[in-house]
């Protein structure tokens, strides 16, 4: 479906993505082939409030349908083409992303209509698939409008940091088979102003067809917490500065806008609070967890309490200390490791009772330290492990040491 001068310039069209800024995209006019667009155009759906609700639950001037297998052809012919490599490895050509994966579910994607008076706030988009937890990394848009003025707004922006005073923008018209394609990154800030359209052309809409595409993996320098999409409310309006006296006009923008940032505000607060209460659940659930869990024992041996600086998963932190009370007479422990690499070189000591033991740990192995004891039942045992290191895996809160694999008590 692509236009054949799009596949003979795919090189050119790489060194344009490669180089450009504010982030890296490219913007190619006649993208597809012109019956396959025009087809597009004429099967898009009638605007519809049932797909145009905002993330507060009200009806706005953005209608999105991501059902695209439901809408008439082309755009089941086109979901499979967009999800064959004859598609994604030309786009992996352009970009230098290798194994890029279709979204069959759409999320946040397919047809896209906005109407007079609607804006779209500077953001970064969702990192991450909701469903399959894959990365996001490019964001391809074709643009329907067979008819547009860069004056009626909604002009696509790509930003520096909004946040900032005077971020330069690349602006991109969004006019008939133009794609734009560009890197979905922390850094790739994008939306557009509002449409504003003359009197005699409020029968137009801004339309456009969205494809999100995902890898397996990302380089770490790259990857980021998992986030939602994240907007940057609008500034002042440019032409309202000290000495100008407020028109009727300026003041319901002034209202509008501030309406936008409070309503911002509270969806976040609300957001804020449910984290919040997830949260509290999950370390509720993990302290009941950790209270219920038993070491990886075998012998005749009950633990009386909850282990200390040792995890349900079997991790232990730099010390880890628990108490055993045999049901028979004890001669022997074993205890098995397995060793991290970020442990490799660490001195581990293992004491049980009055009994101590030492090993330099070896990276990626599975040691057994054995220790001779003489304890009686009922009498209760304690057992404590020592490294002089630790370290904390990507994306895990803990600082951990080795890996307690069994707790083996031979009895006389």
């Amino acid at each position: 479906m692509f236009d054949s001068a799009v596949r003979a310039a795919l090189a050119a069209h790489a060194e344009t993505f490669r180089t450009a800024t504010p982030f890296r995209h490219v913007v190619i006019d006649g993208f597809l082939r012109d019956d396959v667009a025009r087809a597009m155009l004429q099967a898009f759906p009638g605007f519809d409030p049932r797909y145009a609700k905002d993330e507060h639950g009200r009806v706005g001037g953005k209608a999105v349908r991501e059902h695209v297998r439901e809408l008439p052809e082309p755009y089941p012919q086109l979901d499979a083409w967009l999800a064959s490599a004859d598609f994604l490895d030309a786009i992996s050509v352009i970009t230098g992303i290798p194994d890029l994966r279709h979204d069959p579910d759409y999320v946040g994607g397919g047809t896209h209509e906005n109407v007079d008076g609607q804006a779209l706030e500077a953001h970064v988009d969702f990192n991450y698939h909701p469903r399959t937890g894959q990365h996001r990394r490019l964001n391809l848009i074709v643009y329907l409008n067979p008819e547009w003025d860069e004056a009626w707004g909604g002009v696509l922006e790509l930003s520096e940091d909004p946040w900032s005073a005077n971020p330069a923008k690349k602006r991109i018209v969004p006019r008939f088979n133009r794609a734009v394609l560009f890197e979905t990154s922390e850094q790739s800030w994008h939306g557009f102003p509002r449409i504003t359209l003359p009197v005699e052309r409020r029968g137009l809409s801004r339309r456009s067809f969205a494809i999100y595409l995902y890898t397996d993996e990302r380089p770490a320098e790259e990857t980021a917490p998992p986030h939602a999409t994240v907007y940057v409310p609008e500034a002042r309006p440019e032409h309202l500065v000290a000495g100008h006296v407020l028109a009727a006009a300026d003041v319901a923008e002034l209202d509008r806008r501030f309406a936008a940032a409070r309503g911002q505000l509270q969806f976040l607060y609300g957001r804020e609070k449910e984290d919040a209460q997830r949260l509290a659940n999950l370390q509720r659930e993990l302290m009941e967890a950790r209270a219920a869990w038993r070491p990886p024992l075998l012998g005749h041996a009950r633990a009386p309490q909850p282990p200390q600086g040792l995890w349900p998963d079997g991790w232990c932190e730099r010390e880890a200390a628990l108490t055993l009370v045999p049901a028979q007479p004890v001669t022997g422990l074993e205890v098995v490791l397995w060793v991290p690499p970020a442990l490799h070189g660490a001195r581990l000591s293992v004491r049980a009772g009055e009994v101590a033991a030492e090993l330099v740990l070896q990276a990626d192995t599975t040691p057994t330290l054995s220790l001779a004891l003489c304890a009686g039942a009922d009498a209760p045992l304690p057992i404590i492990l020592r490294t002089d290191s630790d370290w904390q895996p990507d994306g895990d809160a803990r600082r951990l040491a080795v890996l307690l694999r069994e707790l083996r008590l031979h009895h006389a």
